[in-house]
């Protein structure tokens, strides 16, 4: 049982750590963005190479860039030689947004269902990881868009969707994120999770946090494989019909075998930019 897996296209923040690591020139930045990338490296220069790289709040949920987008549509036309019927999509804006460019010339789009799926979702390793929009106004921004069909009910199970995130994390630590936003007040919740991460550096490294552990990522990504499965049989339809627009670590820990001596993953998928990978389900072992 093979399903189709897709990383989002380059996004605001991945440029800006190519940039930041020499790995990418300002020239060969798109003209429109690279007042932004300059706004941060330039006046902030130090604060982005300490140990906050990931953590400025101007990095939240970033878009695809210019860059991203030409990805998406550059991988067209191969895509429209599929046979899609469903597409799973994160619900952070990079991947709602490859979902939209990827198949916006699809012969079959009118018929696609793209759901967006909470638990297909980033691991929550810096503020990167983190919805911007509330789910209302992603969902209006969507749900608007001409002869595609963005599913978002999978959020009518959360007692407060903005913050579906904070519920597939370990319990104690959903308990304590809760509790912290609580005291601090809901409409502040990045600021507080963006605390929560600076407090839980992993040590020697400079970008990311243990908000979420790997156990917990590769837990998750094993609900999601299941959950594909069981989906795909209850519709009758071919695996082949199934296409998943996530994260390279979502991926990673969904796809991978087992964990190292470190506690991260290995053995996993490494599909490149917004390229249809097609990839055999049953190889992740069930819990």
């Amino acid at each position: 049982m093979s399903i189709y897996l897709v990383r989002h296209g380059m996004s605001l923040h991945n440029i800006f750590d190519k940039y930041l690591h020499k790995l990418m020139s300002m020239e060969e930045i798109p003209v429109s963005e690279r007042e932004f990338i300059f706004s941060i490296s330039a006046k902030d220069r130090k604060f982005a190479e300490d140990k906050k790289l990931k953590f400025d709040l101007r990095l939240i949920d970033p878009p695809l860039s210019e860059l991203g987008i030409a990805q998406a549509r550059e991988n067209q036309k191969e895509v429209n030689k599929l046979d899609i019927k469903y597409v799973f999509v994160s619900p952070l804006l990079r991947a709602l947004q490859t979902s939209r460019f990827l198949f916006e010339t699809h012969p079959q789009k009118t018929n696609i269902n793209f759901i967006v799926v909470p638990m297909a979702r980033e691991v929550i390793s810096s503020i990167n990881d983190l919805p911007y929009w509330t789910l209302r106004k992603t969902r209006e921004e969507f749900e608007k868009i001409e002869g595609m069909k963005y599913d978002f009910s999978m959020f009518k199970q959360f007692e407060k969707p903005d913050l579906y995130f904070l519920y597939s994390l370990d319990e104690e630590e959903a308990k304590k994120a809760f509790k912290k936003i609580e005291e601090n007040g809901e409409e502040k919740y990045v600021e507080t999770v963006q605390q929560i991460m600076l407090e839980k550096k992993v040590p020697g490294h400079k970008h990311h946090c243990k908000f979420e552990s790997y156990y917990n990522a590769r837990k998750r990504g094993i609900l999601f494989a299941d959950w594909t499965r069981k989906f795909i049989k209850e519709k009758g339809i071919k695996a082949e019909q199934v296409v998943l627009v996530s994260h390279s670590s979502f991926i990673c820990h969904m796809t991978s075998t087992e964990f190292t001596d470190y506690g991260r993953v290995k053995d996993f998928a490494k599909p490149p930019f917004a390229v249809p990978y097609l990839f055999d389900l049953n190889t992740v072992p069930s819990p």
